[in-house]
């Protein structure tokens, strides 16, 4: 673990009382998991490697004072991990289920994140949420499917941060997408253990 947090901190220059929120965080995810079965992690180990890593990526690409609207935050990645790294960009958390959004909230309390703020409800294509500098999504929904939902969500400058798999599969999403309408920049995330790959999009 000691070799985890100091990867971050040489690698990633990440301050070390964010890496102490970040451990606060993974314990607490790891103690309300055995409970309420939120995601399928069993140590901290696991949760840096799958999880912590593989969401920084998507963070580094965020500017201050952005605003960003993360998709089915789930457990917390990367959105939790956005309001901890990114403190000065305003983050709102979607997250339809109840229980997950009560882990939010118990989070955002807890590490005191006042830039970080949950909305629990469904995203339909009607919607009245506001417009946002970015929108990042991990194991959401299709490519085209996050772009329909959310194309009166997504400011003329802004643009989409999607964790995404195999490339196959992100080439298939791809063929649905109007490139007319949006141009697409795919990203290896060199995972050493699994196939990992950021998807940024952006208006043409």
């Amino acid at each position: 673990m000691p070799n985890l947090t100091d990867k971050l901190v040489r690698d990633q220059r990440i301050k070390k009382e964010d890496i102490k929120k970040i451990e606060i965080f993974i314990s607490e995810a790891l103690k309300f998991n055995k409970h309420h079965n939120i995601f399928v992690r069993n140590s901290k180990e696991e949760i840096f490697e799958k999880d912590v890593f593989d969401c920084l990526p998507a963070i580094n690409m965020i500017k201050d004072k952005q605003k960003v609207l993360d998709l089915g935050s789930g457990g917390g990645f990367p959105g939790i991990l956005i309001g901890i790294l990114k403190n000065h960009t305003k983050v709102f958390l979607l997250e339809k289920n109840q229980k997950k959004i009560s882990f939010l909230n118990k989070i955002i309390f807890q590490l005191n994140l006042t830039n970080t703020e949950t909305i629990n409800t469904s995203l339909v294509e009607k919607n009245n949420l506001q417009n946002f500098d970015v929108i990042t999504a991990r194991a959401f929904s299709s490519i085209n499917n996050i772009l329909k939902l959310t194309k009166n969500n997504i400011d003329r400058n802004g643009y989409y941060l999607l964790l995404k798999g195999k490339i196959e599969k992100i080439n298939n999403e791809i063929q649905q997408v109007n490139t007319n309408k949006y141009k697409y920049e795919i990203i290896n995330l060199n995972n050493v253990t699994k196939e990992r790959h950021l998807v940024k999009i952006t208006n043409e």
